[in-house]
C-alpha cells in the first residue's frame, strides 16, 4: 500500500500565518511638471488666480491647459513652452457666475526641436502626462 508522506507543519505555518503580510505601494514617481499653488480659489463674482508651472525635466517641454468650464474661465496662456528647470506663469481669470467647483488639466509633452508655436506643436503630440489643478469659485 502506498502511504502519503508526513506533512511538514513548519511549511504550513509559514503559508498560513495568522499575521497578514503588509505590502506598501512604491512611492509615486516625481512629476516632471509641478503647479504652485496646487489648487485655485476665486470669487464667484469674478477674480484671478496666478500659478507657476515648473519644469523639472532635463529638456524643454510644452503644455496645453484644458478647462472643465470654458464659459466662466479665461486662461493666459493656454499653450506654452517651459525650458528645462524653468518656470512659466499662468493666469486664471474667473468671470461672474454661480459658485461651483471646476478643474483645469495641464497636459505636457517634450517640445520638438526648433518648435516656435506651442499650439501648432501640440497638434501632433501625444501628451507625456498631465497635472490636475482643482478650482473652487465661492
Amino acid at each position: 500500500a502506498c502511504l502519503p508522506s508526513p506533512i511538514n507543519t513548519s511549511v504550513l505555518r509559514l503559508f498560513f500565518s495568522p499575521s497578514p503580510l503588509v505590502l506598501h505601494p512604491p512611492p509615486p514617481p516625481s512629476m516632471p511638471l509641478a503647479v504652485e499653488p496646487a489648487a485655485a480659489a476665486v470669487p464667484a463674482a469674478g477674480g484671478t488666480s496666478t500659478h507657476n508651472l515648473t519644469n523639472s525635466e532635463a529638456g524643454k517641454i510644452m503644455f496645453k491647459i484644458k478647462s472643465s468650464n470654458n464659459n466662466e474661465y479665461r486662461l493666459k496662456p493656454v499653450f506654452g513652452f517651459i525650458d528645462a528647470g524653468a518656470t512659466a506663469q499662468v493666469e486664471i481669470t474667473r468671470l461672474a457666475g454661480p459658485p461651483k467647483e471646476d478643474k483645469f488639466v495641464i497636459q505636457f509633452a517634450p517640445a520638438p526641436e526648433g518648435a516656435a508655436d506651442a499650439q501648432e506643436a501640440f497638434k501632433g503630440a501625444t501628451p507625456a502626462g498631465d497635472v490636475t489643478l482643482p478650482c473652487k469659485a465661492e
